[in-house]
Formats: structure tokens, sequence, C-alpha cells
């Protein structure tokens, strides 16, 4: 596909975020997070009035990439760093130190909920995700994009949240908050 077509798939008219992820398959391809009453400016939606573009995301597998990452945990989601970091005060997240800056259970289950709410997800199937990201994030310009300012500040604040790292006594078996 070409990145025009990419862009093209990527701004279809958006289903509710449930079914628009009962649709993902195990393909390879890219991911385009679009959101409402989101603390970002990014490109309005075509059709959706009220959405703009969050991110653009490649995937090695689409429905892994958006249920074990995206709406999963803070620790291995990008996008989720970002907009923990953005609504630390509105969700009164407190990030903690465990291997790395997470969420607790329950504040990962707000910013699931207020995801759920918010966002919307296209998606597009392509081998070449990986040599057409940079190329489609450019022509797309979203406002959370993984390599921007924003989303780095975003991640950043979050990350600055958690404090400093505690020394963690090796004696003590790890445990997730």
């Amino acid at each position: 596909m070409t990145v025009d077509e990419i862009v093209a798939a990527l701004s279809v008219p958006l289903l509710p975020l449930d079914e628009a992820v009962a649709g993902l398959g195990r393909d390879a391809g890219l991911v385009a997070w679009w959101g409402t009453d989101v603390p970002v400016d990014g490109p309005a939606h075509p059709t959706d009035t009220g959405h703009v573009l969050l991110d653009v995301g490649d995937a090695t597998m689409l429905r892994n990439r958006v249920t074990r990452q995206d709406l999963y945990r803070t620790g291995v989601s990008p996008l989720r760093r970002a907009l923990a970091g953005l609504l630390l005060d509105e969700l009164a997240l407190a990030p903690t130190w465990a291997a790395e800056v997470v969420l607790t259970k329950a504040d990962e289950e707000r910013l699931s909920a207020w995801m759920r709410a918010r966002l919307r997800l296209a998606s597009v199937v392509d081998p070449d995700r990986k040599l057409l990201l940079t190329p489609v994030r450019d022509a797309m310009a979203p406002g959370l994009r993984e390599d921007g300012e924003t989303a780095r500040a975003a991640r950043d604040r979050f990350t600055a949240a958690g404090g400093e790292r505690p020394v963690r006594d090796p004696s003590v078996p790890f445990r997730r908050p």
C-alpha cells in the first residue's frame, strides 16, 4: 500500500473501541488512535467530529499490540504512559516504582476506563509497517506522536511523578504494586 492509501484507511469513520478491537487480527499493520476530550492538539478526524489524532503505531500482530500493550499496562505502552502523564491530576493517578514507574492496578483500571470512554481506533494490515510508520506519521502529524515533544514531555512527567527510584533490597522478592 502507499502512504496515501494507509492514511485514507486510518481515517475511515470510527467504530466504538470494543468493536474495532474485536475486528483486529493477528496480522502485521498500523494502528491510529483517535480521541475526544483529550488534552492534546492533533489533526481532526475527517468525519468523526471532536476526535483528534493522538498517535500512529505499528504492530507485529495488531490484536496483541492493542490488547496486550495499549489497553493493558503503562509499563509496556508509550501511549498509556503519555496519557497517564497528561491525566495525572484529572484521574488522581499515583505512579510508583517497581522495575520501572508503573501504576497500581486501581490506577490502571481508571486509565483504561478513561481510554475506553474517549478513544477510538483505526487499523490497516500491511506487512511493510516498519518502513511505512515514519512516512505515515509524518503525513498524519498525530498530536501525541511517540517520538514527538508533547508525548516525550508527558512521559517524563509520568516518570517524575513516581519520585526517586528506591533502592531495592535484593533479598526481598519483587512484586508488582
